[in-house]
């Protein structure tokens, strides 16, 4: 069992083995190795830069920190504003060729470019439809994200989007991939009296990272396969594991107008009049908005938002979660192929992996959340 001094004292991590003949290999990740104590709001991206330091963005909070877990440090980076090192609704941290981040900066409708040193240097304007949903550039500066289907100009059918690559030297957009989006509800073209969530909540969809090879995952809902796209090679499909799933409740219904309003920005609300976080609602608005809101009758087989690219071409597949159930991850490797299950404490989220560990975040019933820091499984 390895061990590491920590803030906090002597913490272990446990990997233990809860293998059963018909089901993938089960790893626990019991206790964190390293903790910090500092609070957050909602955290929305986690980055490890080279140096085993790591840039945390808060959404609420509206800041960017560096993290040293080694010093037990939390140095702001990026502040709220609008100037050339703030942020406004700060998501989405993207890897970036060398060791630069990009900062997806909802509130400014830009791209935020970090260096090393986890300071802001340059913005780019996110003027192509698209562009907030970035996952990774190529080397070339090339630009990786999906077209909404709402600005694509040729839609496509059954709600299916276009995964892009964009060069912003020559404006060049060239299609890769075709992936099932968010579900929208059917009644979606029709004037609304009272304000709905568009999307049907719960229903299954694609979901799709760039490794850190540059390489396109794409994890199907369809039979619930991973399919590996290189540059000049086929596509490599790997096998199903498809799995039944439970029935959405009440309580899950409720949960997904909590997540999307906490997540959803809302114009007006920042004191300028600009983009803003929605205040926490009432349970009469949670319970008056889940019965307009349309959902699907059972879980999809994996989270869409909880697929996380992992050195060595490893991709970390999240389980739809459960209230107080613990938290499970596939592990898959580059040819498709699930290798292992890894097993997480209730309440917590994997943020980001990188080379000095997995990032997780967890949450208390408060609402307020911390950092957490685990040894990687072995490969």
């Amino acid at each position: 069992m390895p061990c590491s001094l920590t803030r906090s004292g002597l913490a272990c991590v446990t990997l233990a083995a809860l293998a059963s003949p018909a089901a993938a290999q089960r790893l626990r990740l019991a206790t964190p190795d390293a903790t910090v104590a500092e609070e957050f709001s909602a955290i929305r991206g986690v980055r490890e830069l080279p140096d085993g330091r790591v840039l945390v963005s808060d959404y609420i909070d509206q800041r960017v920190v560096l993290i040293d877990f080694q010093r037990g440090t939390v140095v702001a980076r990026v502040t709220k504003g609008g100037g050339p090192t703030e942020a406004r609704l700060p998501t989405r941290l993207v890897s970036l060729p060398g060791d630069s981040t990009a900062l997806v900066d909802l509130g400014n409708n830009r791209l935020l470019i970090i260096d090393g040193l986890g300071r802001p240097v340059r913005t780019i304007s996110a003027d192509k439809p698209g562009m907030l949903g970035l996952r990774g550039m190529g080397s070339d500066g090339s630009l990786y994200f999906a077209i909404p289907a709402w600005a694509d100009q040729a839609p496509l059918p059954g709600d299916s989007v276009r995964l892009v690559r964009w060069q912003p030297r020559t404006d060049r957009t060239e299609m890769l991939a075709v992936i099932q989006g968010d579900r929208m509800r059917s009644d979606i073209r029709q004037p609304a009296l009272t304000p709905r969530i568009p999307t049907v909540g719960y229903a299954a969809q694609d979901a799709w990272v760039l490794d850190n090879g540059g390489v396109l995952r794409i994890v199907r809902a369809g039979g619930y396969r991973v399919e590996t796209r290189a540059a000049g090679t086929a596509p490599a499909v790997g096998p199903s594991y498809a799995y039944p799933t439970r029935t959405v409740s009440s309580a899950d219904r409720a949960a997904y107008v909590r997540r999307f309003l906490a997540t959803s920005p809302t114009s007006g609300r920042d004191e300028n009049g600009g983009m803003g976080y929605s205040p926490q609602p009432s349970e009469a608005e949670v319970a008056a908005l889940a019965k307009g809101t349309q959902f699907a009758e059972r879980h999809p087989m994996f989270s869409a938002a909880d697929v996380v690219a992992a050195p060595g071409g490893r991709l970390w597949v999240g389980h739809a979660q459960e209230d107080g159930q613990p938290v499970l991850y596939d592990v898959f490797d580059q040819a498709g192929k699930r290798v292992n299950t890894v097993e997480l404490g209730p309440d917590r989220r994997v943020m980001g992996i990188g080379r000095h560990g997995v990032y997780v975040v967890v949450e208390s019933e408060s609402g307020i959340q911390r950092l957490e820091r685990y040894q990687p499984p072995p490969a």
